[in-house]
């Protein structure tokens, strides 16, 4: 599910500020990505364990950033004493071999980012304490957007099923008839064929009852019936049901396919290509809940 959060917290030992930003966009698989400064190194791991269970789907997107507990970025610190001891050999260098020295701005500021001190930052160890209390809040933020998100997407799941519900009871009416029509049909075709066959001739009787074993749909619409309340079930649950709910979906599918095929009912093939459209709505929606 989408979503963005924002965390912070006070390293007031180095006079730093954690700032930890995560945003998640729809994915059918979860790829979590982090970034944080480039000085820092092997923390991945332990960003991951903090993160544990935070995300079942989805692109995440996580941001650490580090300020000055004034409010200025680290990104670039200058470390002068090297940069004007790079610049006095250079250039003596330069004057030996005969080459021209006229460093620029653009010179200044590749040579500050080539000697960017790494000590300006103190290892992500050492700050473990603020960078998870900064995670923790960013978690927290981001969770209470995608809940919104969820409660609306909940209301709109469920309104969907109830339109499928209804589509099954008006598939079950119908279906009712289809053995009574059947019968009339097939008495209106010997007729035509100057077959002048009585209702109750076994072979009339025989071919009657083949079609409405055939034809019979109560298994189809009853495991309907019980795939849409489990899917009502996994919406008020706690715990991430998006994959069950994708999979629920595939066995809906499957059980309109079954009744669509045993059906020659024009207004039950009707109400199966409705009920078929609104699952595809819900399939889509289902693709964004964790």
């Amino acid at each position: 599910m989408t979503g963005f959060g924002r965390g912070a917290a006070e390293a007031s030992d180095a006079g730093l500020r954690i700032v930890v930003e995560i945003n998640s966009v729809n994915r059918k698989t979860l790829d979590v990505q982090i970034s944080a400064p480039r000085e820092w190194s092997g923390y991945e791991a332990r960003f991951a364990q903090w993160m544990d269970g935070a995300f079942q789907r989805g692109r995440v997107s996580l941001q650490v950033k580090v300020e000055s507990a004034g409010g200025e970025s680290d990104a670039l610190q200058l470390n002068t004493t090297a940069m004007a001891q790079s610049i006095r050999e250079l250039r003596a260098f330069a004057a030996q071999a005969g080459i021209e020295f006229q460093p620029d701005s653009r010179f200044l500021l590749d040579l500050a980012r080539s000697l960017k001190d790494s000590s300006g930052l103190p290892d992500w160890k050492t700050l473990e304490t603020p960078l998870k209390k900064a995670l923790q809040a960013a978690l927290a933020d981001i969770d209470s957007m995608r809940l919104r998100e969820g409660a609306t997407l909940a209301e709109d799941l469920k309104a969907r099923i109830a339109q499928l519900d209804q589509l099954r009871q008006q598939i079950e009416l119908s279906a009712r008839g289809s053995t009574a029509h059947y019968r009339d049909a097939l008495l209106d075709r010997l007729k035509q064929l100057d077959l002048d066959l009585d209702p109750s001739d076994e072979r009339v009787l025989k071919e009657i009852a083949f079609f409405a074993d055939r034809a019979d749909i109560s298994e189809e619409t009853t495991r309907l019936a019980s795939h849409f309340e489990q899917f009502l079930n996994f919406l008020d649950a706690k715990e991430p049901t998006g994959r069950k709910m994708d999979f629920l979906c595939q066995e809906i599918h499957r059980e309109l396919n079954t009744t669509g095929s045993k059906s020659n009912e024009i207004e039950i093939k009707r109400h199966i290509i409705e009920a078929k459209n609104t699952l595809e709505r819900i399939r889509e929606q289902v693709q964004n809940i964790e």
